[in-house]
C-alpha cells in the first residue's frame, strides 16, 4: 500500500478548515491583537526613519532650505519662525562671543580698560564719524564699483601680499649694513599727464594712514608715502589703504613704499580686502601698532624719509611730515614761481614756513587766514613752545607782516648760520640734497640736524617762499614730561657727535655752520679740539 503525504491527502485542507471553525472566540481576538501590534510597529518605524531622514536634511542643508523643508513637510509657520528665530540668537551670540574675545586680547595685552573701550565704541556702527579727524571728507563719498579701484596695487594687492626676499631693498644711505628693509611701490602712481610734476613726500605708521586722503584734499601733485609696518601692521595700513583706493578717485597720484626691519617680516596673514562697504574713514590713531605691544621697536624715521624722497617719480621734492597741511596751490604756485623767476644760486632749496593753530581751528588755506590767527593767538609758529630754535627762521616777523598775496613768490635767501645754526627747515629740493642720517632715531629728538648741518657745512642757500606754507594738524604742542626719552637723547648725542667728527673731515668748516658745537657738553669746541 503506497504511502499518502499531507499535501496528497485531499482531506487535509478540509480538516485544517474544519479545526479553525472550532477555534475558541478569544484565540481569535488574540490573533487580531498580534496583527495590530505588528502593523504599529510597522508604522513607528517609519516614523522613525522619516525623522531621522529629517535631521540629516537638516544637517546638509542652508538654514533656509530648512525651513522651506518644514514648511512642505506640512510644520506649521509658527514652527519654521522659532527656528529662524533661534539661528538667528545663535549668529548672535557667536558675534558677541568673538567681541568679547578680541576686547578680552586687547586688554591682556595693553594692560588696561581704556583700550577695550576704544575697540567696543569702534564696532559701533550708529556712533557718527568725527568731522575733526583727517579725511572726514570721505564719509561723503560712494565706494566705487568692484574692481574699479582708484590704486594700481602690486604684490598681488589688496588680495594677497606676495613677495620674496628678492623684493626687499636696502635703505638709501646706510645699504646692507641696516637691519631695515624696503619693498617699494606697494601701489605707484599713473595717469598723471595733468598732475604738477613735483612731489610731496612723507612718511608714517599705520596710526597715520588717514592723512593720506587730506594731503590729496589739499596738494595737488604728487604724493609718495614710506610707511614702517612691521609684521602684522602692514595688514592695519592696507586695509585702510583699501578704502581710500576705492573712495577718493585722486589715489591715482600715490605711491606707497613699506618699511620694515629684518627681524619682522610683512605678514602675509588676514591681507584680503574687497571692496569697503563705504567711505566713513576709520580713526587711524586708533589703530594698534606693533611698538605699542614691544617697547624695543624704534620709528626709523629717516630710513623712511629717505625711501619717501629716492622713490619721487619728479625733480622737486617737498620731503615733509604727514600731519603738515600743505596751502592752497602750493604744488602748482610753486613751479610756476620757479619757470618765472630766474634763479641763479648754485646750490639753493627753498624753505617752506610752518606754523600750527589751536585744536578745533580750520586749517588755513592762505597766508592772510593764517595772520589773522596769529593775530587772535590761534597759530604760532611749529614748536613755538616746545623747541624755540627747532623752526623759527630769519626775519618771521617781517615775514607775517608781509602784504598777502595769491601768487608764490621768494621772500628772503638766507644760510643757515649763527644764530639759527640749530634751525631745521623743511623745503622744496631735490635728490641731489645729502640724505638724512640713519643712525638718528625719532624717539632722540633733531633728527634732522645732521642734514641741516652738511648743507650748511656744503654752503647751500635757503630761500624762503613767501604765500606759501605749512600747517600742522589742530593742535598747539604744548611742552611734555617725557622723561622716556633721555636714554634715546643720549643716544642720539653720541652718535650726532660721529657724525659731525666725519663731516669735518669731508668738507671745510664754516665757523657761522657751527659745527664744532658740542652737543653733550652745551659748549663750543677749539678749532683744534676732538669731537
Amino acid at each position: 500500500m503506497g504511502t499518502i503525504t499531507m499535501e496528497g491527502d485531499p482531506y487535509y485542507r478540509y480538516s485544517c478548515l474544519s479545526a479553525m471553525s472550532r477555534t475558541p472566540r478569544f484565540f481569535k481576538f488574540a490573533l487580531i491583537a498580534f496583527l495590530a501590534v505588528i502593523c504599529l510597529l510597522l508604522v513607528t518605524r517609519n516614523r522613525i526613519y522619516e525623522t531621522s531622514q529629517l535631521i540629516n536634511f537638516k544637517s546638509e542643508t542652508s538654514f533656509d532650505d530648512n525651513i522651506q523643508a518644514i514648511v512642505d513637510s506640512g510644520t506649521a509657520e509658527s514652527e519654521a519662525k522659532e527656528l529662524q528665530g533661534n539661528e538667528e540668537l545663535r549668529q548672535e551670540e557667536e558675534i558677541e562671543d568673538e567681541q568679547a574675545e578680541d576686547i578680552a586680547e586687547v586688554q591682556a595685552e595693553d594692560g588696561g580698560e581704556e583700550q577695550a573701550n576704544e575697540v567696543e565704541q569702534k564696532e559701533d556702527p550708529d556712533e557718527p564719524p568725527d568731522d575733526s579727524l583727517p579725511g572726514a571728507y570721505l564719509k561723503y563719498y560712494q565706494p566705487a564699483p568692484t574692481n574699479q579701484s582708484h590704486c594700481k596695487y602690486n604684490y598681488d594687492l589688496p588680495y594677497d601680499l606676495v613677495y620674496t626676499s628678492k623684493n626687499y631693498l636696502f635703505p638709501p644711505e646706510q645699504g646692507n649694513s641696516s637691519p631695515y628693509r624696503i619693498i617699494y611701490n606697494v601701489t605707484e602712481a599713473y595717469n598723471l599727464m595733468d598732475v604738477p610734476p613735483i612731489t610731496y613726500a612723507t612718511h608714517m605708521t599705520a596710526n597715520f594712514a588717514h592723512f593720506i586722503p587730506e594731503l590729496l584734499k589739499h596738494w595737488d601733485g604728487l604724493v609718495t608715502v614710506a610707511a614702517f609696518v612691521p609684521d602684522l601692521d602692514v595688514a592695519f595700513f592696507i586695509e585702510q589703504i583699501n578704502q581710500f583706493c576705492y573712495c577718493e578717485p585722486e589715489m591715482h597720484r600715490v605711491s606707497i613704499h613699506i618699511v620694515t626691519h629684518k627681524m619682522l617680516p610683512f605678514s602675509k596673514k588676514d591681507i584680503y580686502f574687497d571692496r569697503p562697504q563705504d567711505c566713513v574713514p576709520e580713526d587711524s590713531s586708533a589703530v594698534p601698532i606693533f611698538s605699542d605691544y614691544d617697547e624695543t621697536i624704534f620709528y626709523p624715521i629717516n630710513v623712511v624719509r629717505n625711501a619717501a624722497r629716492t622713490s619721487a617719480l619728479t625733480k622737486y621734492i617737498l620731503l615733509s611730515d604727514s600731519e603738515l597741511i600743505p596751502s592752497k596751490g602750493l604744488a602748482s604756485g610753486f613751479l610756476q614761481m620757479v619757470h618765472r623767476v630766474n634763479r641763479t644760486i648754485t646750490k639753493e632749496v627753498f624753505h617752506v614756513p610752518i606754523f600750527e593753530v589751536a585744536e578745533g581751528t580750520v586749517v588755513p588755506e592762505d597766508k592772510s587766514s593764517l595772520v589773522q590767527l596769529i593775530q587772535t593767538k590761534q597759530a604760532v609758529y611749529f614748536h613755538q613752545t616746545t623747541c624755540e630754535h627747532c623752526q623759527k627762521f630769519p626775519n618771521i616777523d617781517q615775514w607775517i607782516s608781509s602784504a598777502s598775496f595769491n601768487e608764490v613768490k621768494p621772500f628772503q635767501t638766507v644760510k643757515r648760520h649763527d644764530p639759527f645754526h640749530r634751525w631745521e627747515p623743511i623745503f622744496i629740493g631735490t635728490n641731489l640734497e645729502p640724505l638724512y642720517s640713519e643712525q638718528l632715531s625719532w624717539e632722540g629728538l633733531q633728527d634732522k640736524m645732521a642734514q641741516s648741518l652738511e648743507m650748511c657745512l656744503e654752503d647751500y642757500s635757503y630761500t624762503t617762499l613767501d604765500n606759501a606754507f605749512l600747517c600742522h594738524w589742530p593742535g598747539i604742542k604744548t611742552a611734555q614730561n617725557e622723561g622716556w626719552r633721555e636714554s634715546f637723547i643720549e643716544e642720539n648725542e653720541k652718535n650726532y657727535a660721529n657724525i659731525v667728527k666725519g663731516l669735518l673731515e669731508r668738507y671745510r668748516d664754516i665757523p657761522a655752520c657751527k659745527a664744532r658745537f658740542a652737543v653733550t657738553a652745551g659748549v663750543e669746541l677749539q678749532p683744534n679740539a676732538a669731537i
